[in-house]
């Protein structure tokens, strides 16, 4: 019941000056003016007192009588100021990690809005330089870079922000800088001061294409670096990692999990790219972007869960593993029929001079801009993964949807996986309709545990 009291117009009160006596009794008269003034002022209050007495008690009374007996132990508290820099309100904190990665080649800008849906941001990336210093690459790196420091500064969430340094085009120079003590040195005391002189709170490290030459360098430059963290600061700064997939390529033998442990908060899975229209051989088959299940027995290993199953069963710590949860979409042109009858999502991609030919990362605004539609799609479900194919254009694309968004949520619940991370929050279109799924009361409510909940 809502109580809205009709307001009627107050009479206006308006007290007359009596006219002054010019005569010798002047004074007098003035005197006896003030005490009358006094008296019909004193007289006004007391009767404006009695009026709204009276409506205040007959308005309690009425609100008494329709109030039930849990009301009188509800306490309304005041509404707070908020900076008109922040009118969004506080999040509450998410049981699980939501990891976004906001890139320096992306034309969209994060906003306010995406960051409060995160409980990590991360920056990629900061490039290393064959001496171990860090830099941005470019102007427009240096200042996407701030535009999430500042912002993420004006967002009520406990959101902590992040550099990465590595990737695709930026771990030429890990194995050199790691081996020599100097480089080495530097390249710590570089990520030391970047953390202090922009107050963010910590580093992720994705050594692509590291070996298992590389393994100890890694290891013992990872724990270097957190020997150092750790003096600076009451609450030391977040290291986390990225990983590849195992029993692909070999890439697992670059590292020893369980020597990392102790140096790592978390692990940020690459459990994606599993199929691509990549300019090689492999580009074919075309196939979902991150499956959680495999569809071909050939090809078991290529899926979230066979991946996740590697390093949870390794380490028996499911809640310092976050899957993947890619925002951009994928196309494959040139694609045929299936590999095997009955597995519709797998397909044969003709190769042109030995290359697949399609974009492998489309953002949702280059995909509005190219005017490719992604509804409605098929729903594979043995991999748990969305696509759509044409056999007249012989066009084929894959995605994340709400649908397959809600079956890896779901996963990291029964995994009882730490969360997601997701790559990258500047593809997401214009709604953030990605980011507003994943964020989702079925991800956030639920604790992670080190219960290994895969058959190991």
């Amino acid at each position: 019941m809502s109580f809205h009291q009709n307001r009627t117009p107050q009479k206006e009160v308006v007290f007359s000056q009596l006219p002054e006596n010019e005569n010798q009794d002047g004074e007098i008269i003035k005197e006896k003016k003030s005490r009358n003034t006094k008296y019909l002022y004193g007289v006004a209050v007391f009767f404006f007192v009695g009026v709204f007495f009276t409506a205040g008690y007959s308005i309690s009374q009425n609100y008494r009588s329709s109030r039930s007996p849990a009301d009188d132990f509800v306490r309304v508290e005041p509404k707070s100021l908020t900076s008109k820099r922040d009118t969004s309100p506080k999040q509450s904190a998410c049981e699980k990690r939501v990891v976004g990665y906001y890139t320096e080649f992306e034309s969209a800008d994060i906003t306010k809005h995406q960051i409060s849906k995160l409980t990590h941001a991360v920056f990629a990336y900061v490039e290393m330089k064959y001496d171990g210093k860090l830099k941005f690459k470019t102007e427009m790196a240096k200042n996407r870079f701030m535009s999430l420091k500042y912002k993420s500064r004006s967002v009520k969430s406990n959101v902590k922000v992040m550099i990465s340094i590595g990737g695709q085009e930026n771990s030429q120079h890990f194995s050199s800088v790691t081996e020599d003590s100097e480089k080495k040195a530097v390249f710590i005391h570089s990520i030391m001061s970047f953390l202090k002189e922009h107050k963010i709170h910590g580093i992720d490290l994705y050594w692509k294409g590291a070996t298992e030459n590389d393994k100890w360098k890694y290891i013992e430059f990872v724990r270097e670096l957190r020997q150092k963290l750790k003096g600076t600061e009451d609450k030391p700064y977040l290291i986390s990692l990225t990983l590849p997939p195992p029993n692909i390529e070999n890439w697992e033998m670059a590292y020893d999990l369980e020597e990392s442990l102790d140096d790592v908060d978390f692990f940020n899975v690459y459990a994606m790219d599993y199929h691509g229209p990549w300019d090689n051989q492999w580009g074919t088959p075309a196939g979902p972007i991150a499956p959680l299940y495999s569809t071909l027995d050939s090809r078991k290993q290529f899926s979230v869960d066979s991946t996740m199953k590697y390093f949870v069963c390794k380490t028996k710590q499911p809640s310092r593993f976050n899957i993947v949860i890619p925002f951009f979409t994928r196309l494959w042109r040139n694609v045929k029929e299936a590999v095997e009858p009955g597995q519709e999502i797998i397909r044969k991609a003709e190769l042109t001079n030995n290359k697949a030919v399609g974009n492998p990362y489309m953002s949702r605004g280059t995909v509005a801009n190219q005017k490719w539609e992604l509804t409605p799609a098929t729903w594979d479900e043995e991999s748990k993964s969305s696509y759509i194919y044409n056999p007249q254009t012989k066009n084929y694309l894959t995605f994340e949807d709400e649908k397959s968004i809600s079956e890896k949520i779901d996963y990291v619940n029964k995994s009882n996986l730490g969360g997601v991370w997701i790559w990258t929050i500047d593809m997401d279109d214009d709604k953030n309709s990605l980011i507003n799924m994943v964020s989702s009361k079925e991800l956030c409510s639920t604790k992670s545990g080190n219960n290994v909940k895969h058959q190991c």
